[in-house]
């Protein structure tokens, strides 16, 4: 006597298995996904441009989504013309329509007229490049300089080389320096008005 198999109680075992197997792989890929999508990502610091904020070598955590850019924000950004498209780490220091002029006198810089306090620097912004001050930002555009600020110490707005930067070049802005973990800090606007 043959016995009939009920395929109606054999599928819902392996399928039972393959709904977990997928549950867990969502339930770990999707907190991922979030972290990287709201939170950011992770770059990597090169060069001495924005000393002291940053050290050479630090793992930094940049935001992109729903990011516009302000005054004081330390941001990364693309510029294929440079550095065969490097990311570029500088700090937001005037947007659209601002009037940028630096007194190379006193090292202070003024945005619409207003000198700016500026801790995140170590010595005075004495180096005017060669972009003609005052200068007024284009539209769509922001002015970045460096926190390095010594001889030779930044290529950023104040060289025709890079100018003023186009906000669609914009990766996001750093919130955070990760590693190493000695150095972990959350990154704020300080000193911008």
């Amino acid at each position: 006597m043959k016995h009939k198999i009920d395929t109606d109680k054999i599928h819902p075992v392996r399928h039972r298995g393959l709904y977990d197997w997928l549950q867990s792989f969502v339930g770990i890929l999707l907190p991922i996904i979030l972290l990287l999508t709201f939170v950011g990502h992770t770059i990597e610091v090169r060069g001495n441009s924005m000393m002291p904020t940053f050290l050479d070598s630090e793992q930094v955590i940049v935001r992109s989504i729903f990011y516009t850019p302000r005054r004081g924000d330390v941001i990364v950004f693309s510029r294929y013309d440079i550095l065969d498209g490097a990311n570029l780490v500088k700090r937001v220091i005037a947007l659209a329509g601002d009037v940028v002029d630096i007194n190379t006198v006193t090292g202070v810089v003024y945005v619409n007229g207003v000198a700016l306090d500026e801790p995140y620097t170590e010595e005075p912004t004495n180096q005017a490049g060669n972009v003609s001050f005052p200068y007024t930002v284009p539209h769509g555009h922001i002015f970045v300089l460096g926190d390095n600020r010594s001889r030779n110490g930044s290529l950023d707005s104040r060289h025709t080389e890079l100018g003023s930067v186009d906000e669609r070049e914009i990766f996001g802005h750093i919130v955070a320096v990760v590693l190493p973990l000695d150095q972990a800090r959350l990154i704020s606007r300080r000193g911008i008005q």
